[in-house]
């Protein structure tokens, strides 16, 4: 019979080291905010609740777990005053059921490169034990709890580093932070903890020490990776974390036959897909769940989110698209927006300074400069010239466009919404389209053009003693 399992995630605290209005755990990595990152290590293991313990800008964190993990057994602990780690669980405990009986998992919001493996490992391995911790060995321990040993390697005690001794203190073996523990005895230790330290605070780490001093056999098992444990206190923690994570990432990609024309710059993040053969250019994103089919070509300082790319695409320098899906052998950019709504179906081509926006746009259809198409449906094997707009909004609604297949767009036309122009419809260059257009038409607004024979040389005139005079006379 599996044993009952409740998880605590310790997420309340400001984090004074980041020098921001914004919770520690709040910021992001990899795209996301830490605290997704730390808590899905938790939830893939099903626990039967999640607590998570907030204090800091509560209602924000609660808001971003909440959003992240809607299927899980979700508890929220409040912790109104940061009184330590050992406060933060007491607060974690009143929200379980009274009844609870199995063992609980502690951690922390700020650890992002952990893992459900590594977590599910240590219960497996650790199971019968009342209290067990996972510890790292570092070459720089400052700032994390020493792993105390007696001679014959048995754990004592953890010592937080601002109540540590100097030789102490060159101890390398330390606290992750990670704990599995038997309900019963966490709540008898928790219970008399007493704030006996440096910060006058309740240590959980001190329930090591509790247990000792009761005969209470301890497991510490030490972490075959250091980085997978490690926490975020800093921007420049945080920097390197990115840093390491783009890398690992990257290389698995590589490994699996994507080709990175600099892997320093391209950022993936970690739902991503990428399908085979394909190259990313330097300083590309792909966030979100983006998925990236096969032969796909993706140019420089080009970001997206979200997105559906289908094979064989190319996507030109400086593209820029979210939640939207580009179809097969599609050619988008240089310099083109995709918006959110945006569906290709394949075979496109969109140029240069083109935007859409909640646009389904058939196979094969074309805009190849400087047009805006929002609101849109265009039918397949449509092309549509530079410069042109559906005008969708009234000031109050957004109102739709329909073209159909096989038209033609003449350049610097306007489409006033709501309108649908049929399909096989030619539309010359300068138009306004106010009505329906029905199949097959040709469809013109008549500018007539008139010319004054002289005009220039006249207002040239008129400007005669204008400091710019000069610049307009005749050579």
């Amino acid at each position: 019979m599996n044993e009952a399992l409740a998880a605590i995630v310790l997420a309340a605290g400001r984090g004074a080291r980041m020098r921001s209005t914004r919770a520690k755990v709040l910021h992001e990595l990899g795209g996301e905010p830490l605290i997704r990152r730390s808590l899905r290590a938790f939830a893939q293991l099903k626990p039967n609740y999640l607590v998570a313990v907030v204090g800091h800008q509560a209602n924000a964190v609660e808001r971003e777990v909440r959003e992240s993990f809607p299927n899980q057994p979700l508890c929220f602990a409040l912790q109104t005053e940061q009184r330590g780690t050992g406060h933060a669980v007491r607060c974690a405990l009143d929200e379980l059921p009274r009844n609870f009986a199995g063992r609980i998992l502690i951690g922390y919001g700020d650890m992002p490169m952990l893992t459900a493996a590594s977590l599910d490992a240590f219960i497996d391995a650790t199971r019968g034990a009342a209290l067990s911790f996972i510890t790292m060995r570092v070459e720089n321990p400052a700032g994390y709890g020493r792993v105390m040993r007696d001679r014959v390697g048995t754990v004592t005690r953890i010592v937080e580093e601002r109540d540590a001794t100097e030789a102490e203190r060159h101890i390398t073996e330390v606290n992750t932070g990670i704990y599995a523990v038997e309900v019963d005895f966490l709540c008898k230790a928790v219970g008399e903890l007493r704030p006996n330290n440096a910060q006058g605070e309740l240590y959980l780490t001190d329930i090591v020490e509790f247990a000792r001093a009761r005969g209470v056999a301890i497991e510490a098992r030490l972490a075959a990776d250091a980085a997978e444990f490690a926490g975020v206190n800093s921007r420049e923690e945080l920097a390197q974390m990115e840093s390491a994570l783009r890398e690992q990432i990257n290389r698995r990609w590589m490994a699996a036959g994507v080709t990175f024309i600099d892997p320093a710059t391209a950022y993936i993040g970690p739902e991503v897909k990428l399908g085979a053969d394909s190259t990313i250019g330097p300083n590309v994103q792909i966030l979100g769940k983006s998925e990236i089919g096969s032969n796909v070509v993706i140019e420089g300082t080009a970001w997206l989110s979200d997105v559906i790319v289908g094979e064989h695409c190319h996507l030109k320098i400086g593209v820029r698209a979210e939640r939207c899906e580009i179809g097969p052998d599609s050619e988008i950019g240089p310099f083109a927006n995709l918006r959110e709504g945006t569906r290709l179906e394949g075979h496109n081509r969109i140029g240069n300074f083109v935007e859409t926006k909640q646009a389904h746009i058939g196979r094969g259809t074309k805009a190849s400069h400087l047009s805006y198409l929002g609101d849109a449906i265009i039918g397949a094997g449509t092309n549509v010239g530079c410069g042109v707009i559906t005008v969708n909004y009234d000031g109050y609604d957004k109102h739709q466009t329909r073209i159909g297949a096989r038209c033609m767009v003449g350049c610097d036309t306007q489409l006033i919404a709501p309108v649908t122009v049929g399909d096989d419809v030619y539309v010359a260059s300068g138009t306004t389209i106010l009505r329906d257009v029905a199949d097959g038409a040709l469809v013109v607004s008549e500018h007539p053009q008139r010319d004054k024979p002289g005009w220039t040389a006249k207002w040239h005139q008129r400007h005669a003693g204008h400091p710019k005079a000069s610049a307009h006379k005749a050579k």
